[in-house]
């Protein structure tokens, strides 16, 4: 079972019941609660859908701090004591939400390494030269500052995680920890495994997004978009399922690059799998890409 994640229509609705409405009318049935679904919506969205994952934070928060986003208003990673401790606190009510409509699971950001160069500004360089005219130069660059600021960071996010496991366990609700975007962002591919080392529990494992992958292969942060699934592949709890094209993801699948027949060999009978296309894309490629998906394996 393929559900979407309501990043794709929220904006688009001030009631859960036009956007139940719209969802069901797309031919899905189940849904990932992304992190612009606001509290109220919640009760109605569990009555129609099947909620299969829940995107960390959720319900939507009340305040976004100048300089950050929606997707990751506070940081499980932040050295600010009090950022952490909302951070950690926010994800505990995540947990909470998954658990209360019967969700197995949610998505976790894990922070950044605070950087003077940033995975914003590797991207820009990146997109400008496509990876030559000493784009290696940069990348080495970013990886060696990088690579001197972690360890405070990922410390962080491992302590937070702990804490948020042992509060996960109690309610039976499985930790995804996504692989991210911007290459400043953690877990890192080696981070991912640190992570999982320091915390072996079969609660706490790889949420894939195959867009992220790409742009990280693309950027030479991995070698194959697949060496998350080959590395980490007995310990994937979901997948977030999208097109790539050029350097821009979530587009609807079968309208990109991706391979998603590969993808099919790495997914198990109990892996979460999710849509996670935007609202860039149209109606009908959405739509289409139910019975794309399941012609190469995946339903």
């Amino acid at each position: 079972m393929i559900a979407l994640s309501t990043a794709y229509n929220i904006s688009k609705h001030n009631s859960a019941q036009s956007l139940v409405k719209e969802i069901k009318e797309l031919g899905f049935s189940s849904v990932e609660l992304n992190v612009e679904v606001p509290e109220i919506f919640i009760p109605e969205i569990s009555r129609e859908l099947k909620i299969v994952s829940v995107h960390n934070f959720c319900p939507k928060v009340d305040y976004v701090p100048p300089g950050k986003t929606i997707y990751s208003p506070y940081n499980i990673s932040a050295a600010d004591t009090d950022e952490r401790k909302l951070a950690v606190e926010l994800t505990k009510k995540t947990v909470d939400t998954a658990s209360g409509v019967g969700a197995p699971a949610i998505v976790i950001h894990s922070g950044e390494v605070v950087m003077e160069f940033t995975g914003r500004m590797l991207a820009k360089i990146y997109n400008e030269t496509k990876g030559k005219n000493g784009y290696e130069k940069h990348l080495s660059g970013f990886l060696l500052e990088r690579q001197s600021k972690a360890k405070k960071f990922l410390d962080n996010v491992i302590s937070s995680l702990d804490e948020i496991l042992n509060y996960s366990l109690k309610k039976k609700v499985k930790l995804g920890i996504e692989n991210r975007f911007w290459t400043n962002e953690i877990p890192s591919f080696e981070e991912m495994g640190i992570i999982f080392e320091k915390l072996k529990s079969g609660y706490i494992g790889l949420w894939y997004d195959i867009g992220h992958a790409v742009i990280a292969e693309k950027q030479g942060l991995v070698k194959n978009r697949i060496d998350y699934l080959e590395m980490f592949g007995s310990k994937l709890i979901g997948v977030h399922l999208h097109d790539v094209v050029d350097v821009y993801d979530h587009k609807a699948p079968g309208t990109g690059e991706v391979n998603f027949k590969k993808i099919s060999q790495y997914l198990k009978p109990d892996t979460i799998i999710v849509n996670e296309t935007h609202p860039s894309a149209t109606k009908e490629e959405l739509t289409k890409s139910i019975e794309y998906l399941k012609n190469c394996g995946i339903a």
